[in-house]
């Protein structure tokens, strides 16, 4: 409804103020608008409710009119006429009108009167059965994380509800599955194999089949897995779920060829690529298997199965040594996000993202989002606003440098070198799409060094912020990432000597540099170097030493130069420890 308050953005507290002037003026919709707005923070509060029995009260023997439906209506109206049916003796209207509210309005506490109206006796056997189930859904995924009472009491006003729903599917789905939620397997196997044999359908098959997984019982699991696929085929989460079954009982083979079945009904199942990829993987440790799973995650937003079969995957191996890590950056998790959901645009104008940042991160983060745009379609344009600047400050190389490829307007990056000859970009994308090993990767380097032999070492690293297109199936930001390291390693194996090297001076400035992930390429290349050129030993240690001070605030490096740091040879067990346990707790903050 339209209200003078509106604009003010009320607290609860102000909400029931204007609730009890709008009473006292005998103003009522007005006042059960306001009252069902305080409710929806916290319907337990006495006082609240008894302002909204007076407002009832003083209604007449029709309260519904002041909460009618016409018009634009508020949640907290809907809600407000639910609670007066309620009262009103009018049960299955109640139930079917706040299903409605709190479907349209999740984070209401509105939900909370649900599950009591539904335990009064007679109510859950009168509520309809599709508003009903979809109140409990709510309720469960709203109030029983913090409350272990409410699956239970659900359980109850479930099994109310099968006596007279005895062949509704979505019914016995969700009895089973709470069932099983609860650890009372042998009830939910009694509910899903009932369910099957009344109501023969995909839904009850995924129920039975799901129930006998949980009790280990393999073999009429996978015979209502296929029971399931006979009743609906097209639904592609049968095979998958088949395929992880088998996976858990080391029926690898078994499980990849239904992760082939599963890609090839759907051969964009990023579950399905996570895991044959990571199958392949395990079975033949090569190292286009495991880049196909890091692709596949790295597109993937969020926490993921995906990403937590990387982890598994990778446990064993080495960062920056034997895989190349995920992107942690907040500003790519945010391209994550949008690139499966970019906003809409708004005429010829591209959607912008105002991203805000606790500190300044690296530039290239920015840069991704550029070449996102350029290269994939990518429609929105960030701005970038940063909370705070760290110190130091970050915009500057940590000592004077006579090579920099970044510059700073205020906090906005901008590159500060041209774009290299073609061939040099070229040359780079070749060695970047070979999967990731550093040995490989040196290997390589030094025949592309050579084919490059007539471009200045400088050359090379404006790619690192002109980057070629991307070949395969790479991320836009990880493309970038392979093709700084692939620029630093190509540096790197220019020549044999140190001393007095342009390659010293040029990896150097590039780790002193501002900071970005161009400064972790140059320390991944520099702790190789030092492993193979002992003369490099001592001043890589002490610039790795040197930049660890630049990480008391947040340094988007920190975890490469961890990484790297660790390679270095002749390190004490002393010296080895702490570094270890900053790099483990990196890794548990980021995530799997």
């Amino acid at each position: 409804m339209d209200c003078k308050h509106a604009s003010l953005r009320p607290t609860p507290e102000q909400d029931a103020s204007f609730a009890a002037e709008a009473l006292f003026a005998g103003e009522l919709p007005h006042a059960a608008y306001h009252v069902g707005c305080a409710l929806s923070s916290d319907v337990t509060r006495p006082e609240w409710l008894e302002l909204l029995r007076r407002i009832k009260q003083d209604a007449g023997p029709d309260p519904l009119r002041i909460v009618p439906l016409q018009g634009r209506v508020s949640f907290a109206t809907v809600a407000v006429r639910a609670w007066m049916l309620h009262e009103e003796g009018q049960a299955a209207q109640a139930i079917d009108l706040l299903s409605q509210g709190v479907h349209a309005k999740r984070d209401t506490d509105f939900v909370r009167w649900g599950l009591p109206w539904l335990e009064a006796q007679g109510v859950a056997e009168q509520a309809p059965i599709e508003p009903t189930l979809s109140l409990l859904s709510v309720t469960l995924t709203r109030l029983a994380p913090t409350d272990p009472s409410v699956p239970p009491r659900v359980i109850q006003v479930l099994e109310r509800l099968s006596t007279r729903h005895r062949t509704h599917s979505g019914l016995a789905w969700l009895r089973g599955t709470l069932l099983h939620r609860l650890g009372r397997l042998d009830e939910a196997l009694g509910v899903a194999t009932e369910a099957h044999a009344t109501i023969p359908n995909w839904l009850t098959a995924m129920l039975l089949a799901t129930i006998h997984r949980a009790r280990g019982d393999v073999a009429p699991a996978l015979e209502a897995y296929q029971a399931a696929l006979r009743h609906d085929a097209t639904q592609n989460a049968t095979r998958l779920d088949i395929a992880d079954m088998l996976r858990e009982q080391e029926r690898f083979d078994e499980a990849l060829n239904w992760y082939q079945a599963a890609l090839s009904h759907d051969p964009a199942s990023a579950w399905a690529q996570a895991s044959m990829a990571a199958l392949q993987f395990r079975e033949h440790p090569q190292r286009d298997a495991l880049e196909r799973l890091l692709s596949v995650a790295d597109t993937v937003p969020g926490p993921s199965r995906e990403s937590q079969l990387v982890a598994s995957s990778t446990r064993d191996l080495t960062p920056w040594v034997d895989y190349l890590p995920q992107r942690i950056d907040a500003g790519i998790h945010a391209l994550r996000q949008m690139s499966h959901q970019p906003p809409a645009a708004s005429g010829n104008t591209p959607p912008k993202v105002k991203l805000s940042t606790q500190w300044l991160e690296a530039p290239s983060v920015q840069l991704a989002w550029e070449l996102h745009r350029e290269w994939r379609g990518f429609p929105c344009v960030v701005d970038v606003v940063v909370q705070q600047v760290q110190r130091p400050d970050p915009r500057q190389p940590t000592e004077p440098v006579e090579f920099t490829l970044w510059s700073y307007t205020d906090t906005r990056p901008s590159r500060a070198v041209p774009p290299p000859p073609e061939e040099v970009g070229t040359a780079l994308a070749e060695l970047a799409s070979v999967p990731f090993q550093r040995e490989d990767w040196w290997r390589e380097a030094a025949r592309t060094s050579r084919a490059l032999s007539a471009h200045e070492p400088e050359a090379i690293a404006r790619a690192m912020v002109h980057p070629p297109p991307p070949r395969g199936s790479h991320s836009t930001w990880a493309w970038l990432q392979r093709i700084q390291l692939a620029a630093a390693f190509v540096i790197a194996t220019r020549e044999e000597a140190w001393l007095d090297s342009r390659r010293r001076t040029l990896l150097l400035a590039l780790a002193k540099g501002p900071m970005d992930w161009t400064v972790e390429a140059a320390l991944v290349a520099l702790a190789h170097v030092a492993r193979t050129t002992p003369e490099a030993r001592a001043e890589v240690r002490a610039l790795f030493q040197s930049l660890d001070q630049h990480t008391q605030d947040y340094a988007s490096y920190e975890y490469a130069l961890l990484c790297a740091w660790l390679q270095l040879p002749e390190l004490s067990d002393a010296e080895r420890a702490p570094l270890e346990e900053r790099r483990r707790n990196i890794e548990s903050h980021a995530g799997p």
